[in-house]
């Protein structure tokens, strides 16, 4: 299912605040500029745009003509923050914060137990190697996706096994949020993981290694100590990929939202919480006002979450205008 990046969800969105604040909206259709008046204010908020970047997935401020999605409007331009641009200074912010994150290792040659190569800057999950149980595994290290690996350095991150953690905050508050679990197959025991795999993908109209994952695929096998001519045990389940938004399956436009957050235990909404305030208290310092973003992690079978990045610029979900025009507009009086 796709939700966020389909525009008439947008504009959905828009009108029902709108209507409910008797606001006046207008679009600009030459910039996708969005005027916003109410009670005697305006803003203007400016769009941004999914794109695909020679196979790649990538975000725009224009409407380019490689552009597959809308992906919201936001009253600030691109926002530079140094521990959303660098994954090791937010592991710094984490450890100075008390909060959960995997262990890591300046050094392949150090790590210890299952673990991850990844790259410190860069962003989609594409500068991540592995899973690898040691250091005899790490091939030489070569990256798929957009050319970065000028920038930033390599390190080694513990391998967490568990659910994927997507939250969007506006400021402290979590208001949307994606749970998924790792794409898998199931044994017959007559097909090979490998037939299995391309079986799933070819349903999807897919091919392994479109997107230049096909490693972190046989890599995610050979973890689970599985070789791609081995034949899985019929329901055996084995789990092909780790990445966030990694769903080898086919997707559609929807008009029904793919929030998780109200589906989280309290265990877990805790630690979102927590992470919110710290992250809020951080970029009030840098920007004095309320701002998207959007922090990854993983929960283990436990139900503690690790945490792993941060993004400062990312896609918003409709369900985010209502926090962006309070901060802009105030409450109703009406009421």
């Amino acid at each position: 299912m796709s939700y966020i990046p389909v525009t008439l969800n947008h504009f959905r969105a828009l009108k029902a605040w709108a209507d409910s604040s008797d606001a006046q909206v207008d679009l600009d259709v030459r910039t996708f500029n969005l005027e916003v008046k109410l009670r005697n204010r305006y803003y203007t908020l400016k769009p941004r745009f999914l794109l695909n970047n020679n196979g790649q997935m990538a975000y725009s401020t224009e409407l380019a003509k490689n552009v597959t999605g809308f992906i919201g409007w936001l009253p600030y331009d691109i926002l530079r923050w140094d521990f959303a641009q660098d994954k090791l200074v937010f592991k710094e912010f984490l450890k100075k914060a008390g909060l959960g994150f995997p262990a890591t290792w300046p050094s392949i040659a150090d790590a210890e137990g299952g673990f991850l190569v990844k790259r410190s800057t860069g962003s989609f999950g594409y500068q991540i190697l592995g899973p690898y149980r040691n250091a005899a595994e790490v091939p030489a290290v070569k990256y798929a996706g957009p050319e970065s690996q000028n920038r930033g350095v390599d390190f080694a991150e513990q391998f967490i096994v568990g659910t994927n953690l997507k939250v969007w905050f506006w400021g402290p508050t979590a208001f949307y949020a994606h749970v998924h679990a790792y794409p898998t197959v199931i044994g017959d025991g007559v097909h090979t993981a490998l037939a299995l795999i391309e079986a799933r993908l070819a349903r999807a109209g897919q091919t392994l290694g479109a997107d230049g994952g096909n490693g972190n695929v046989l890599s995610s096998l050979a973890f689970q100590q599985v070789l791609p001519t081995d034949v899985p045990d019929a329901g055996r389940e084995v789990w092909i990929d780790f990445r966030y938004g990694r769903h080898y399956a086919s997707t559609s436009p929807s008009a029904e939202s793919d929030n998780d957050l109200g589906r989280v235990n309290a265990q877990v909404r805790q630690q979102i919480d927590a992470i919110g305030v710290k992250a809020a208290q951080e970029s009030f310092r840098r920007f004095k006002a309320p701002v998207l973003y959007a922090i990854d992690g993983v929960v283990d079978e436990a139900g503690k979450v690790w945490w792993l990045e941060i993004n400062s610029n990312p896609m918003l979900p409709p369900e985010g205008y209502p926090l962006v025009f309070l901060s802009l507009f105030g409450a109703d009086k009406k009421s």
